[in-house]
Order: C-alpha cells, then sequence, then structure tokens
C-alpha cells in the first residue's frame, strides 16, 4: 500500500510538471536600503515585487547569480530567505546584492544621466512544492527605466 501510494504520488507530480508555466511578471522595486558599507563592495537589500499568473502556488527556496547594468558588473546577489508563492497573485523577493563599489564608482560618474539601462541577470533559483524541488536557471536581459523601476 505504501508503495502504490508512493507511486501515485510520483505520477502526479511528474503530470503536473509537464504543464507550461508562465514566468512571473515583473512589477517594480521598492525598499531600497545600503547595509554595510566597504571599500571593495558593500551590501544592498531591496524587495523585488511580482505577480505569479499560474494557478499553482509554490516555495522558492533560494536563488543566487550575477547582475550586470549596461554591461558593467555590479555584484552577486542572492536571496536566502523561503518566499511562498501564491498562485495568480502577487509576492515580494528580498534581494541582497554584494555590490562592486569600483562599478558603483564607475558608473556614478557617466551612467545616472541615462533614462534607461539594460539590465542582466544571470544565476540560478531552486523552486518546488513539497519536498520536490528543483534547481531552475534564472536568465533575464532588458531594458529599463530607473525611474520606473525605483518608484
Amino acid at each position: 500500500m505504501r508503495y502504490t501510494s508512493i507511486f501515485a504520488g510520483l505520477f502526479v507530480l511528474l503530470l503536473s510538471s509537464c504543464a507550461k508555466l508562465e514566468e512571473p511578471v515583473f512589477n517594480h522595486i521598492d525598499n531600497l536600503k545600503a547595509g554595510t558599507l566597504g571599500l571593495k563592495s558593500s551590501l544592498m537589500t531591496f524587495d523585488m515585487h511580482y505577480y505569479n499568473p499560474n494557478n499553482r502556488k509554490a516555495r522558492l527556496k533560494s536563488a543566487e547569480g550575477e547582475a550586470w547594468v549596461d554591461s558593467s558588473y555590479i555584484g552577486h546577489f542572492h536571496i536566502d530567505t523561503i518566499v511562498n508563492i501564491p498562485a495568480k497573485a502577487n509576492f515580494i523577493l528580498p534581494v541582497k546584492l554584494d555590490v562592486d563599489m569600483k562599478y558603483l564608482l564607475n558608473y556614478s560618474l557617466f551612467g545616472f544621466r541615462n533614462e534607461e539601462v539594460v539590465v542582466r541577470v544571470k544565476g540560478k533559483a531552486r523552486v518546488g512544492k513539497g519536498r520536490f524541488y528543483k534547481n531552475i536557471p534564472v536568465d533575464y536581459e532588458g531594458r529599463q527605466n530607473l525611474k520606473e523601476l525605483f518608484k
């Protein structure tokens, strides 16, 4: 009996994983704060607001990767808080970004004149439900309006 329920659970998981899931929709960033400041790197925290268009809820265990603005490396990001992602609802990701201070100094001299920047993020996220999690690649590149990004 026990093996039957395990097989049934795996079968349901396999069927549900075959359905195409839509990517969450990015809304905006807020709550930007400078944490520890250093000469080589500084820690910044902010909240990224998203909308989950899927009929399924999920859980984000962790995420990490690298970030670039206008093809210049800005630093390493990570999310080390478990985030419950509700179905058909908004959710918030608390991001920590270790900013490379060399980039910030160079960008502050020339980059803040631009209203639009190209943001690129590459990394991985651990997402799942129940006891079943898998690593999903994160690869985003797009133009962002700085005023709208930090409203």
